[in-house]
């Protein structure tokens, strides 16, 4: 099938972190499928050596003439196609008068869909609009089933769902000792609110005052970066963190075999990619209840915390080292490496396609 995909959201040389999740979407539909990637961005088009290629067309979500120009260009362009795929909430907005018999699926990741507080103000009051512009396409595919009971609240048509992808190495990395007392936290986010890297600081100063030998290394950045080391500073624990920066696939997967357990204050994801990555490796996890992680971390593989308090997540950090003394990194892997796989991935999206294809031929009669 010749596939139209059409995001805004892709890793990019200033943003590598941008839309991973979307880039392994893609890898998974072009072994099946031949696939034509447009990014819709005012960021130059991405560089990474990839078997699909990507055209870019500018446009900004915010800038209404630039979304029309948008909408002009890929409007002809559906029609050359089998299917039309969008993915992420703003990549509708060029849609939103289409008129086409061609199939469309739509895929999306908007954390803030299930926690609102956690936007910017302009994208929280867009929301409304944002979903209602999702009962348009055949299928809509959430990446979990928090997300697809919350977009069905606004849609009558099909929703289904594929997780996301999730990163591991062929072996499970075998776990080290703790009783010597030395803990190695590890996160995995952007230095943004929404992922609390300020909760995770103060979360290793309050472990330190307990009289534990921690540390917390960072892995990714944002614009939070100097209030976090002003934090440590001034928390007196600058020695025990450290903000790694952005890293490649590969190279996150090395940290997260090199840590104890993986410490994520988030207020909300909508799948958590990182979290489930950490438990796939065998560590066990330590993050915010709130959102898609909640299906799959369960006790003693990883504690959900409700509060967003640095005594909360020291006592779960407390907790789910004792809960995993005596477990091997096979046993904490196995959960998700069983349930979250390529395979099962590849055939939820053939089952979404065949349905977009059914709906649009009865839509066509």
């Amino acid at each position: 099938m010749r596939v139209l995909i059409v995001t805004t959201w892709l890793p990019t040389p200033s943003s590598p972190a941008t839309g991973v999740f979307i880039e392994r979407d893609i890898d998974l539909l072009a072994r099946d499928h031949e696939v034509h990637v447009v990014h819709l961005s005012s960021a130059p088009a991405p560089s990474a050596e990839r078997a699909w290629g990507v055209e870019t067309i500018a446009m900004s979500a915010s800038n209404p003439l630039s979304v029309r120009s948008a909408a002009r260009r890929l409007a002809p362009m559906v029609e050359r196609f089998d299917l039309l795929h969008t993915m992420a909430a703003s990549a509708l907005l060029p849609f939103r008068r289409l008129r086409s018999a061609t199939p469309w699926v739509h895929t999306e990741h908007l954390s803030g869909i299930l926690a609102p507080e956690t936007l910017p103000l302009p994208v929280r009051l867009a929301l409304p609009a944002t979903l209602r512009l999702m009962r348009r396409p055949d299928v809509v595919v959430a990446v979990g089933d928090r997300l697809a009971d919350a977009i069905r609240r606004s849609r009558a048509g099909a929703v289904e769902i594929v997780p996301n992808a999730v990163e591991h190495l062929a072996q499970v990395p075998e776990r080290r000792s703790l009783t010597a007392g030395r803990v190695s936290l590890v996160a995995v986010g952007g230095l943004v609110p929404r992922k609390g890297p300020d909760i995770a600081v103060e979360t290793t100063a309050e472990l330190a005052r307990r009289g534990m030998d921690v540390s917390l290394r960072w892995i990714g950045s944002g614009p939070m970066r100097d209030e976090v080391e002003a934090l440590a500073l001034r928390l007196r624990i600058s020695d025990r963190i450290a903000l790694v920066g952005t890293l490649p696939t590969e190279r996150v997967l090395e940290e997260l075999a090199a840590a104890d357990v993986f410490l994520l204050p988030t207020a909300g994801e909508t799948f958590g990619v990182s979290i489930a990555e950490a438990l796939a490796s065998g560590r066990p996890v330590v993050v915010g209840a709130n959102g898609g992680q909640a299906e799959f971390v369960h006790e003693p593989d990883g504690v959900l915390v409700d509060g967003r308090t640095a005594a909360a997540f020291a006592g779960a950090v407390e907790r789910v080292i004792d809960l995993n003394a005596t477990r091997t990194a096979a046993e904490i892997a196995a959960a998700v490496r069983a349930r979250f796989t390529d395979e099962s991935r590849r055939r939820g999206y053939a089952r979404v396609y065949a349905d977009a294809v059914a709906h649009a031929r009865s839509r066509a009669r």
